[in-house]
Formats: structure tokens, sequence, C-alpha cells
């Protein structure tokens, strides 16, 4: 957040040679989580099930903030945004968390916060005007924090696990504006696949100005990451999807 407040000071600058646009927005997004650890993180067993034995929801979606460049022949794109889920679920089988295990048949309550960052960079290869077609390169980074304990045992359990994923973005994208620049639309895809893990990204960003220098956004995103056992890490399997809309007021320098 301290580096999209230091941008920010820098953009009137940015934008004001040639034919380039500086955003900066606050959003909020809200979307579903599903996935499930099983093997060995940060060298504590783990094994549970999201939905299925911890019974995640959605809970409350925190604002995010995005810092964005977009010149002519590329751009430069941070964000950052966070979410917080909440679970209570009886269990049906043990449940492993950082070496702690809560056996079938007790009660579990479960937090969940998850933090993401991204850095994109996009080089632009066709830019026929309104048009154009792009290379992204660049970082995802999820950061998990998972607070679970039991209820209704003698002996009170608590564990606590935080593993961060960072994940390359490597894809296309392509947008175009119309109206003077009062409409600008943007999709994407990512896809990224390495000894038998896949990560998939895609999504598509619209903004509209009622003003010149003020809109509105809507972005939907969708984002799947399954690691079999034995191709990142001999000792762990995971699988996460992700996905969801948001909104958000942009300002456009």
């Amino acid at each position: 957040m301290r580096l999209l407040f230091a941008l920010s000071l820098c953009a009137p600058l940015l934008a004001q040679a040639g034919n380039r646009s500086v955003y900066l927005d606050i959003h909020q997004a809200s979307p579903s989580l599903e996935g499930h650890f099983n093997g060995v993180q940060d060298g504590q067993p783990i094994h549970f099930d999201l939905q299925g034995d911890l019974g995640i929801e959605k809970d409350k979606a925190k604002l995010g903030a995005a810092f964005e460049f977009q010149g002519p022949r590329f751009g430069v794109e941070l964000s950052a945004d966070e979410q917080d889920y909440k679970g209570f679920h009886h269990l049906n089988q043990d449940v492993t968390i950082d070496g702690k295990t809560f056996a079938a048949n007790t009660d579990i309550a479960s937090a969940l916060s998850v933090k993401c960052y991204t850095f994109n960079w996009t080089i632009r290869f066709i830019k026929p005007r309104p048009y154009w077609i792009g290379m992204d390169l660049g970082v995802r980074a999820w950061a998990l924090d998972l607070q679970a304990d039991n209820h209704n045992q003698l002996v009170p359990i608590s564990a606590q696990t935080s593993p961060t994923l960072p994940i390359p973005q490597i894809g296309l994208s392509a947008g175009f504006h119309a109206f003077e620049q009062r409409l600008v639309v943007k999709g994407y895809y990512h896809l990224l696949s390495r000894n038998g893990a896949s990560y998939a990204h895609f999504g598509a960003d619209a903004r509209v100005f009622p003003f010149k220098w003020l809109g509105v956004r809507a972005f939907f995103d969708s984002e799947s990451f399954k690691v079999p056992k034995g191709s990142i890490q001999d000792d762990l399997e995971l699988q996460l999807d992700r996905k969801g809309a948001g909104f958000g007021l942009i300002v456009r320098l």
C-alpha cells in the first residue's frame, strides 16, 4: 500500500508525457474460494478441504487499491486486495493443520484471511487504435492466514498456518476504448504449466467515465491453481480456485 501511495505522487508527471494515462482506483472484490491442502507445508503435516472440512464461506471484503500506467507501447499495473472468510463445521474425518490433528466428530471454527498482490507488465505488440493486443509478464502472490480452533472438547486445540503462494503471470491481454475514452475495456488470459502443475487466470475489466477524470470500474477475475504431489513439491498436493466480481471508483490523470 505504501508503494501505491508513492507511485501516486509520481502519477501527474507520468500522465503529462504524450498519449498516456494513469489510473488510481479503490475497489472491493468478494471472490469465492475453494480448495484443499494435503501433505507437508513448512515442515508440518497438513490435510484439509476448505469447504468439506472447514465449511469456509465469505465473510467480508476489505477495500483494495490499484495503480496503473498505460502508454502506447507498454503498461504497468500494481494492485492489492484482501478478503476474510469464516467457517464452522462438524468434522466427518480427521483434519490436520500445522501438524495438529482435529479428530472426527468434533466441531471446528476457522477464520481465513487472503491477501492478493499483483505486479503486471504489458508489452503491446499490436496496437491499431483504438484496439490493442499485448503480452503480459508479471507475478501474483496469495498470502493466506488460516486460524482454526476446536469446540466441545476437554482439551482445546488451536492451529495456524500462513502459506504464501507466488505465481508467475504469463499470457495475453487485449483491449479497446471508445467514445473519446469514456469507455475502456480489457480482457486477459494467463496460463502456466510445469511438471504436471497448472495455473489458469483470466478476467475482464470495464471502465466507464461519466467525467473525463472520474469513473466507475467493474471487473471479473477467475483463477485455478492445481499442484499434484511430485510436481513442484514431492510431499504437497494443493488445489485452490478463486473467482468473483468486483467494483470500484477510478480516477484518471
